[in-house]
C-alpha cells in the first residue's frame, strides 16, 4: 500500500511539472515571471528552477528562426577538391543554384576539370590549387581578389573546405608516405588555407563550410588516421566558429554522409595497396598474406569506378543550400540515412565491447582467421 502511495505521488508530481511547463511554454515569457514568482511564494526553488530551466530552453528552440538567403552571382563562393566526388557534385550544383563559383582543382587537366568545363564553360571557373604547398594558396587568393576588386558588387560569400584523401587499411598496414598524405591534405592544408584567406572572410562577413566526415563521431577501423584527421578537423572546427563569430565569420561543419561508390576517393586505393604490400617486412607478408589479400579485394569490388560523376542524393544537396544559405546558420549539417542514424546513436550510447561488436558489423569487412 506505501510503495503505491509513494509511486502515485510521484506521478502526480511528474504530472504537475509537465503541466507547469506546457502552460509556461504557451505563455512565453510571462508564464516564465509567474512560475518563479509562484516558485518564490511555496519556497519550492529547486522545483522551480528545473522547470523555468526547461521552459527558457525550450522557448530558445521554438521562438530561434532562420532566415534563407537567396543565391546570386553576385554571391561568390570558393570550393576545394574539385577534381571529383563530393567537390564536383558541390561546384555543379552551387552553379545550377546561381552563385559565381570558383573550383579548386589539383590539376587542372584532370577528369572533373575538363568534365565541369564541358558542362558549364565559363559558368565556372577554376583554379589551380595544391593546399599542401603555400604558392600555390597565395596565387589562389590573389586570383580571388582580383576577381572581387575587378567586381566591387561581388561578395565573398562562402570558403567550401572540400578537399580530402582517404587511405584504407589497416594501421600497421599504412606507410609513412600515406599517413602523411592525409594528415598533409585533411588537416595542415585546410589550415594552411583558412588561415590564408581569413582577412577576405572578415572583410565580406563569411561564412566558412568545413566538409568533415561521419568519421569524426566514430572513428573505423581500417581508417584510423582519416578518422583522426576528420576528428581533429572537427575539433578546430568548433574552436574556430567561437573565434570567428564575433568578426561576423560564421562557421559550418558539414558531415555529407557516405558516396564511396559514387565517387572517386578511393581512386587510388589499387595503388595504394601495392605501395603497403610492397613495404611489408618477411614477418608481415607470412602473417597478414591471405588475410591482407582478401581484405584489399573486398575494397577494390565497393570502391567503386574511376569514373567522374555527380553524387545522385537530394538529401545531400538540401542540406549543401541550407549550409549555404541559412542565416543564421547551424553549427553542423549531418546528412545521413536511416540506416546510419541508428548505428551512430548506437556507437555512442552502449558499453564500448557492444560498441565495437556493432562497428564491426557496421562495417562488414573481411575477417581475419588465425591460423
Amino acid at each position: 500500500m506505501g510503495s503505491s502511495f509513494s509511486l502515485s505521488a510521484v506521478a502526480l508530481t511528474v504530472f504537475e511539472i509537465l503541466n507547469e511547463i506546457f502552460i509556461a511554454v504557451g505563455s512565453g515569457a510571462s508564464g516564465i515571471i509567474v512560475l518563479v514568482n509562484h516558485g518564490l511564494k511555496t519556497n519550492e526553488i529547486l522545483r522551480t528552477l528545473m522547470v523555468t530551466t526547461i521552459t527558457a530552453g525550450c522557448l530558445i528552440i521554438t521562438f530561434q528562426t532562420t532566415e534563407m538567403m537567396k543565391a546570386s552571382p553576385k554571391k561568390v563562393i570558393f570550393i576545394t577538391g574539385c577534381d571529383s566526388g563530393l567537390g564536383f557534385s558541390f561546384a555543379q550544383h552551387a552553379c545550377e543554384m546561381g552563385f559565381t563559383v570558383l573550383a579548386g582543382c589539383l590539376n587542372l587537366e584532370s577528369k572533373g576539370a575538363q568534365s565541369l568545363r564541358a558542362l558549364f564553360g565559363e559558368k565556372i571557373t577554376h583554379v589551380e590549387l595544391d593546399i599542401t604547398r603555400s604558392t600555390s594558396v597565395q596565387v589562389a587568393l590573389d586570383f580571388v581578389n582580383e576577381i572581387l576588386i575587378s567586381n566591387p558588387d561581388y561578395q565573398f560569400w562562402a570558403l567550401v573546405n572540400n578537399a580530402g584523401v582517404m587511405v584504407f587499411g589497416e594501421f600497421e598496414w599504412l606507410t609513412d608516405k600515406l599517413i602523411q598524405k592525409q594528415l598533409d591534405v585533411n588537416l595542415y592544408g585546410t589550415f594552411q588555407l583558412t588561415k590564408a584567406f581569413c582577412p577576405l572572410l572578415r572583410v565580406h562577413r563569411a561564412r566558412i563550410i568545413n566538409v568533415s566526415s561521419h568519421c569524426a563521431l566514430a572513428s573505423l577501423p581500417g581508417l584510423s588516421v582519416y578518422g583522426a584527421t576528420k576528428a581533429a578537423l572537427k575539433g578546430w572546427n568548433d574552436a574556430l566558429r567561437v573565434e570567428l563569430r564575433k568578426y561576423g565569420v560564421s562557421v559550418v561543419l558539414f558531415i555529407p554522409g557516405s558516396f564511396i561508390t559514387q565517387s572517386n576517393i578511393m581512386g587510388t586505393q589499387v595503388e595504394n595497396c601495392f605501395e603497403m604490400y610492397n613495404s611489408f617486412s618477411k614477418e608481415q607478408l607470412e602473417f597478414y598474406g591471405d588475410y591482407f589479400n582478401r581484405y584489399n579485394n573486398y575494397l577494390n569490388a565497393i570502391g567503386g569506378s574511376r569514373n567522374i560523376e555527380k553524387i545522385n542524393d537530394s538529401a545531400l544537396y538540401d542540406k549543401f543550400e541550407k549550409a549555404l544559405l541559412e542565416l543564421p546558420p547551424s553549427s553542423v549539417y549531418i546528412n545521413e540515412s536511416f540506416y546510419y542514424s541508428i548505428y551512430h546513436t548506437l556507437f555512442k550510447c552502449t558499453p564500448v565491447s557492444v560498441r565495437d561488436f556493432l562497428i564491426t558489423r557496421f562495417m562488414q569487412m573481411p575477417s581475419y582467421t588465425v591460423i
